[in-house]
C-alpha cells in the first residue's frame, strides 16, 4: 500500500471524531408520559436516562441519539417528538435523511 503524505493525512477523516457528529434530538412531552420508561429500554444508542420519574435525552458527550425513532414507536402515550435528525459535517455527506419519523408506525387506511 502506498504511503500518503502529510496532506493527504489530514484530509482523511478520523470516523470517531464527535467534532465531525451532530447528534439527533427528541423532546418529551411529560402532560401524556406515563412514566413507563419503555422508551429508555428500547433505546439502541443508550442516550435517554430515566431520572424522577421522567425520560430525558443525556447531554453532551454522552448523548448519541442517531434519531432512530424507536423511543416514539414504542411510547404507549404519543410523548416522545423526533426534532432533529443526526447530521455529518465536514468529508461526511448524509444520502438523503427523509422526513423524521418513527419506524414501524402504519398509518390507517
Amino acid at each position: 500500500m502506498g504511503r500518503f503524505s502529510f496532506f493527504d493525512r489530514l484530509l482523511i477523516p478520523t470516523v470517531d471524531d464527535r467534532d465531525e457528529i451532530t447528534s439527533g434530538n427528541v423532546e418529551f412531552d411529560y402532560e401524556k408520559c406515563s412514566a413507563c420508561s419503555l422508551c429508555v429500554q428500547a433505546c439502541p444508542a443508550d442516550s435517554l436516562l430515566f431520572e424522577e420519574k421522567k425520560p430525558r435525552l443525556k447531554t453532551g458527550v454522552t448523548n448519541e441519539c442517531m434519531a432512530c425513532g424507536d423511543c416514539v414507536a414504542i411510547c404507549p402515550e404519543g410523548a416522545i417528538r423526533l426534532t432533529k435528525s443526526y447530521t455529518f459535517s465536514k468529508y461526511f455527506r448524509t444520502v438523503d435523511h427523509g422526513a423524521l419519523q418513527a419506524p414501524r408506525l402504519f398509518e390507517d387506511d
